[in-house]
Formats: structure tokens, sequence, C-alpha cells
């Protein structure tokens, strides 16, 4: 009973998260955290798993449809997703993405079972070199595919890499950019950065319209399926095994792993003049990765007892403040049961968010500059109820609005590279630092 029970609050708690942009993962769980220090140990990671298999289906949907990223790992959907909803295409967008995100984590799984025999001898050869090497590859991947001139991705991104060392470090007892304000002390948060520098130069780059989008179909999604293998089968395979590669390896996570696929399916796009705003195969690539990612990012806390996201962590913690068993051979030991919950929650929120998206029906025929406004006021109320949650709402709106004039600056570029290295700065900075203390 309680294991249906955490099933279904999972499932609900995905479908939130989902939707509501800043509410991820880590805020689900630190919000249920009363509630998990009275589960079933086993059942804890069957919640966690449900939420974050749901959650990437609404966190893309939500990025084509609204243009909003829930999340940092949405930022690839939003750029090519809400293109193709602007050309008339979100429920083919929709129905391909959500496809492919289904079968890659069906791949994963595939995947990382196949490869259990020899996990312990490839976490053995990675090494510091080999995750700086292959975050500095997105990295310049990322300046080269971008649509401004070379030195103005330099810059955005140079910018992204200052905006996100703002703050007080711990390590070094130094303040940087805070001019004097307690309300920067903690730095900037994910929230207000995603909303004004990437979400508004994009809606306000976009043409004035209607909204107009005409549903989906559980008949359209069973063609689509069949479509996927013969138009898509390479960028499907391709990004399935990157998502899985960034989600296993500690230091990366899933959210790497969409941008990773992301950048890779656009190089190569463009290598051969096919790529153009709203592409369907860099569509389809960030959303596959991302969900494959979702699931690989589980072995190294089932496998080797190791944490490697937040929410992890606080899972791990919840365990060891219960004295429960956190060893490797009890983490080990529910292997079976969290891929059969994770595929089954997969197929559930494959279903769910066909249901869903037509609910959007309604705002047919609307402005799209009143549906866009409506946009940024509700992502001003969401950062305002992330930041409650650190009992700091009214500075999250005021980090917010200092960052709004910026954000008009830059609709008439692409802010992808400065939003890219501000969510990436963190492991890409510690991993050349690493680099230069070990070689030089």
């Amino acid at each position: 009973m309680e294991t249906a029970l955490c099933f279904f609050v999972g499932i609900l708690s995905g479908l939130f998260a989902g939707i509501l942009p800043g509410i991820g993962g880590l805020v689900c769980m630190t919000v249920a955290w009363p509630w998990l220090m009275t589960l079933d140990p086993a059942n804890i990671l069957i919640f966690y798993v449900t939420l974050i298999s749901v959650d990437q289906f609404f966190n893309g949907i939500t990025a084509i449809v609204f243009g909003i990223p829930g999340s940092n790992s949405s930022v690839p959907t939003m750029i090519e997703g809400h293109k193709l909803f602007r050309q008339g295409r979100g429920g083919e967008a929709i129905m391909f993405s959500a496809i492919g995100s289904w079968f890659s984590s069906l791949f994963s799984v595939l995947l990382m079972v196949a490869m259990l025999p020899i996990l312990y001898a490839l976490y053995g050869l990675w090494s510091t070199t080999s995750q700086s090497l292959l975050f500095s590859f997105a990295m310049i991947v990322i300046l080269l595919v971008s649509r401004n001139r070379w030195y103005v991705n330099l810059a955005l991104f140079g910018f992204g890499l200052l905006l996100a060392k703002v703050g007080f470090n711990e390590s070094t007892y130094e303040e940087f950019g805070t001019f004097g304000l307690d309300l920067l002390y903690s730095g900037l948060p994910t929230l207000p950065v995603l909303a004004m520098l990437f979400v508004l130069p994009m809606l306000l780059k976009t043409k004035v319209g209607r909204f107009d989008f005409p549903g989906v179909t559980v008949g359209a999604y069973w063609d689509s399926a069949k479509r996927l293998g013969s138009r898509y089968g390479r960028t499907l395979m391709r990004s399935g095994l990157l998502g899985s590669v960034g989600g296993f390896v500690p230091g990366l996570t899933y959210g790497f792993s969409s941008i990773l696929a992301y950048t890779t399916e656009r190089w190569l796009r463009r290598r051969r003049d096919q790529y153009k705003p709203g592409d369907m195969n860099c569509l389809i690539a960030a959303e596959s990765a991302n969900n494959a990612g979702a699931f690989t990012q589980l072995v190294p806390l089932l496998f080797l007892g190791i944490p490697i996201t937040a929410t992890e962590v606080l899972i791990y913690h919840v365990l060891e403040a219960r004295n429960l068993p956190v060893s490797i051979e009890w983490f080990s030991s529910t292997f079976e049961k969290v891929v059969l919950f994770f595929i089954v929650s997969s197929t559930v929120g494959l279903l769910l968010s066909a249901k869903y998206v037509n609910v959007v029906k309604v705002l047919n025929g609307v402005s799209l500059s009143h549906v866009y406004a409506g946009i940024m006021l509700f992502l001003l109320g969401a950062i305002w109820y992330t930041g409650s949650l650190h009992y700091a709402g009214m500075d999250y709106v005021l980090i917010a609005l200092m960052l709004m004039p910026l954000g008009i600056l830059l609709k008439n570029t692409d802010p992808t590279p400065l939003v890219i290295a501000f969510l990436l700065a963190e492991p890409l900075v510690d991993g050349w630092v690493r680099m230069v203390d070990l070689y030089l």
C-alpha cells in the first residue's frame, strides 16, 4: 500500500515540478522531507525515480508550448521547441519529443543492464582529465553553433561565467559583484537568470500573432511512434547514448546530457547545411538525452553509493538520519525495483502528457503578446515562490527586476552561450582549475 502511495504521489509531484518553473525535484523532495522520514527506504527511491521520470515529460511540454524552460535541462528544448510551435508544428514537436524521450528512457535502462559487468571498471578509468575534456568540448561546440558572431558568443560566455561568480565565496572568504547588497550575498539564483536573460529575450524577438495549437490525439502519437525510427533513428540512438553517458558520469548529470546531445546534433546539422531555427532533430536530441540521463544518473548512487546530484544527497541524508542502510550492497539490491518503476512511470508520463497538452487549446485565438505578458507575470510569481522557500521571496523578485534591462538589451542576440556558461560554470571552472594543478 505504501509503495502504491509513493508511486501516485511521485506522479503528482513530477507533474507539478514539470509544469511550474523553478519547482524541480529538489524543491519537491524538500517539501516532502517530513513524509520521507516515515517511509520504507526502498519507497523513498521509488518516489524519487517516479518524480524525476514524469517531471521530464512535462518540463518539455511547458518549454515547447509556452517558451518556459522549467529546469536547466529544458533550455535546449525551449530554443528549438517553441520555435516549432510558432511555426504551427507544436503538436508534431510534442509528439516526437515525448515518444523519443520514452524510447531513450528504455534505451538507457537496457544499456545500463548490459553494462553492469563492466561499470566498476569504467568508473576506474574516469578522471578529472576526462571530465574536463568533455565539458570543454561541449562549450566549444556551443560557441561554434550559436547564431551570433564568434566574438559575441565569447563575450556572452565570459559574462555568464562572471554572473555565476557573483556572491560570497566561502572557500576564499571574498565577495564578487555584490555591490554591498545583501540580496546578492548568496549569488544569483537560477530562475531569475533564466527568466530575464533567456526567456525574456527569446519572447521579445518573437513576432506577434495569435495563439494557435490544434492539439494532439492518441492516434497521432501512434503514427509518430511508427515514423520516429525511420526519420530520426540515428538522432535518437546518438542522443540516447550521449544522454546515458552524461547521466552516469559523476560531475555531469542529465542537465549536461541534454546540452551535450543538443550541441552535438546542432553542430552536425550545421556541417551538412541542414540546420535552421526550429530544428526537429535538435529538439529530439535534447529531450531524448534528458530522459536517458534521468535514469543513468541513479547508477553512481545504486552501484557506488555516491550521490551525484543535490536531490540524491538529500535522499542519502534521509537514510543516514534514520540510521537506515546506506551501503553499496543495499543500494544495488534495489536496482530491479527502481528499473521497474522508472519504466512504468515513464509510460504514465507519456500518456498523461498527451492529455495535459490539449488543455492549452483554451488559449487559441488569444493574442500572443497577451500570452507572453502572462508568462512573464507567471514567472515573477514562480520566482517569488521559489525564493520564499528560502525566506527570500522579494529578494529573488528584486534580482529578476535588476536583470530585466539586460534581458531587453539581449533581444537581438542568441543568449544561449551566456545561460549555458552560467548553468555549468561551477563544474567547468573547477575542472579547469584541477587540470592546471595536475599538469602545470
